[in-house]
């Protein structure tokens, strides 16, 4: 079996970092993320040649399988004039906890006439997804179109159970608009 050309994984220290959270019950906090145009290696504990860092867009733990955390960074349409080929999360001591060696993009910048935000998502296996707390940016909040079918879907579930009429939150009331979903 051939190895992967791009991959995520934890750093040396992030292995370091996941050992001892176990051991201790201690939380690791991860907070930034980096994007750089370096030709990272397997065995690299941090990036080659930081271009850009900024705080962490959004994180989740994998409903599917609770030892996977998904981190998405944005390198917003301000930044560019570079390409991007790695990228890193950091905790809260500066240290690189996971890298990435990404798939060469050219991040273009405002005056080339054609910025735009780069989504950088990470899908990270730390053994036990509850001993890492991600700290997200609440300005750079980005919802994703499943995202957002999610939260429709639960919402229309909750009308569904009222019989699918639009009411208000006070009891004994009638319908709203009247109609029916």
């Amino acid at each position: 079996m051939s190895q992967s050309q791009y991959w995520t994984m934890l750093t040396p220290n992030g292995r370091a970092k996941i050992a001892n959270a176990i051991g201790t019950g201690l939380k690791i906090n991860i907070i930034k993320f980096a994007v750089g145009d370096g030709h990272i290696q397997a065995d690299a504990n941090d990036l080659t040649n930081v271009r850009f860092t900024g705080l962490i867009n959004s994180s989740k733990t994998d409903d599917s399988n609770q030892s996977l955390v998904e981190m998405i960074g944005i390198v917003p349409a301000s930044e560019g004039g570079f390409y991007v080929r790695e990228a890193a999360f950091y905790t809260d001591d500066d240290e690189a906890f996971a890298i990435v060696k990404y798939p060469e993009t050219y991040k273009p910048k405002i005056e080339d006439n054609a910025s735009a935000e780069l989504g950088i998502k990470a899908v990270i296996d730390v053994v036990q997804a509850d001993v890492v707390n991600l700290k997200v940016d609440p300005s750079m909040i980005y919802a994703t179109q499943n995202w957002v079918a999610t939260e429709i879907n639960k919402f229309v579930g909750l009308l569904s159970l009222d019989g699918g009429n639009f009411t208000d939150s006070f009891p004994n009331t009638s319908s709203i608009d009247g109609g029916q979903i």
